[in-house]
């Protein structure tokens, strides 16, 4: 009965045991690090099974990993966009003194030694790029290592160094260093594929991209290459990156979006919807019945890795039928006092509108959007903006102020087209060039334009220039004329503007 009993309680001890195991295997999590994040607090942290994704950027610290089973890798897998630099020249960027660790996907330089493993099997070193080091990669004690697909080069001491270990697997790397490697015991240096080396100088006489001799690493070890490499080309893993369009992103409920997967790289696919609604398919419609905020995400996966996106679909409260929606006049002017000529852009900012009419206050009107227009008189213009739909009408005004040329001593703004008609009608045919001679004329040798920096004539009116008869256009024309040729002798150099505002 006792060694029942006993036998019974070692059963259940065992099953105790197991179960912890499991739960422990199932506790594995993946852990993110952002590029402001140190990546050995993440080590620290994380229990065996567990996977740190570092994200793209660059990093500087020396971590020691002591934790077995973790797998520390880029979230891209791309080297060139994930770069840890030592702490100092005199540290190690990654210490592994842990088993079963795999490292990937990262450029390593500024630092000691790059990847230094101490005592550590069964780890596995890959799609990184070991650069700029003093040794780029060293394995101290270490056994039955895998290291392939890795860019070695310019470190100053060595590429690649053992001291004491033996087992490990080295294949489909690329070494270019002052030293390449160096190995004091007996590994194996190709599986499929060997090594390319940037000081092998054998032929390949077969073109089949193996060298026909061997790259001796160590002949006493007995550590040789039996089958380098003439070219090398990096297999870093293709990710995948979602991408997705959607029709609108705004609307009243009930909201019907079109989504559009463009995805690059994917195997498979799936859609949260934000309510707690999902998909499978590439392209398809979602009716958004109730008003809120939809976070929508698209997650891609491929064999190498997952990516994700995600847009926010606002849907409004529908309006009530019942309630009229009226229009809301609104815009604004990118300035509002100037000098003549003045040119002013408007802006339309008006709700619920579905025609707009502009005036602008001199006779003038326009019916687009962001009308330009130019104030070529001085004074104060009153623009205002009516907004309609069919419910009603909205209007909004604001005043531009048109100010006279500065730096003028004299002006000639009194010339009215209005005056100039009644010309036509005189009976005196003379009458136009006695004006000239004594509007003009008389005006153009004041003294005082001597001190006149910048001339402006402007002509005021309401009347269009074809209305006021060919003569009298002529002898607008012949005006203009005498003050171009006065400018051009007694104003020579200075700034001389004319304006006809009719």
């Amino acid at each position: 009965m006792i060694k029942s009993r006993t036998f019974r309680w070692i059963c259940l001890f065992a099953i105790f045991l197991a179960l912890i195991a499991i739960s422990e295997t199932g506790a594995a999590d993946n852990i993110f690090v952002p590029p402001g994040e140190s990546i050995q607090e993440a080590v620290d942290n994380a229990l065996p099974g567990d996977t740190i994704f570092v994200k793209p950027g660059e990093y500087n610290e020396s971590i020691q990993i002591n934790q077995d089973n973790l797998t520390i890798i880029s979230y891209s897998k791309n080297p060139y966009n994930t770069v840890i630099t030592g702490a100092n020249r005199e540290s190690n960027v990654f210490k592994v003194i842990a088993s079963n660790v795999t490292i990937s996907g990262f450029s390593v330089t500024d630092s000691k030694c790059g990847i230094y493993l101490n005592g550590a099997k069964n780890c596995t070193i890959n799609n990184n790029i070991v650069s700029g080091n003093s040794i780029g990669i060293c394995l101290s004690k270490s056994e039955n290592n895998t290291l392939s697909n890795n860019i070695v080069s310019s470190n100053a001491d060595c590429g690649i160094k053992f001291f004491t270990s033996s087992g490990n697997e080295i294949y489909s790397n690329y070494f270019n260093n002052t030293n390449n490697a160096k190995d004091d015991n007996i590994n194996t240096w190709n599986l499929t594929s060997g090594n390319c080396w940037s000081d092998y100088t054998g032929k390949d006489e077969n073109g089949d991209g193996v060298g026909d001799s061997i790259y001796a690493v160590n002949r006493r070890a007995k550590s040789m290459d039996y089958r380098p490499l003439m070219n090398f080309t990096p297999e870093f893993p293709v990710m995948p990156e979602a991408i997705f369009t959607s029709n609108v992103t705004v609307g009243y409920a009930p909201l019907t979006v079109e989504f559009t997967d463009v995805s690059e790289n994917a195997s498979s696919l799936s859609w949260s919807l934000g309510n707690l609604e999902t998909s499978n398919s590439s392209d398809f419609l979602h009716t958004f019945a109730n008003e809120g905020n939809y976070t929508v995400i698209l997650n891609v996966t491929n064999e190498n890795g997952s990516d994700s996106t995600d847009v926010t679909i606002n849907v409004l409260k529908a309006p009530d039928p019942s309630v009229p929606v009226l229009p809301e006049a609104k815009f604004d002017a990118n300035v509002t006092v100037g000098y003549v000529p003045l040119t002013v852009q408007f802006f339309d900012f008006s709700k619920n509108a579905d025609s707009l009419s502009w005036s602008f206050g001199d006779g003038k009107k326009s019916c687009c959007p962001y009308p330009i227009h130019t104030f070529c008189c001085p004074g104060n213009y009153t623009v205002s903006l009516t907004a309609k739909n069919d419910n009603s009408s909205s209007s909004a005004c604001v005043v531009i102020q048109v100010l006279k040329p500065t730096n003028q001593s004299s002006t000639l703004d009194s010339v009215n087209l209005e005056d100039t008609v009644n010309l036509e009608k005189s009976k005196d045919p003379g009458l136009s060039r006695k004006s000239e001679s004594n509007g003009t004329k008389e005006f153009l040798n004041k003294e005082s334009l001597e001190s006149v920096e910048n001339f402006v004539l402007s002509f005021t009116g309401t009347r269009q220039l074809a209305e006021v008869g060919p003569s009298v256009e002529h002898e607008i024309l012949r005006l203009i004329d005498s003050v171009k040729n006065f400018a051009d002798g007694s104003l020579s150099g200075r700034d001389v503007k004319i304006f006809l505002c009719i």
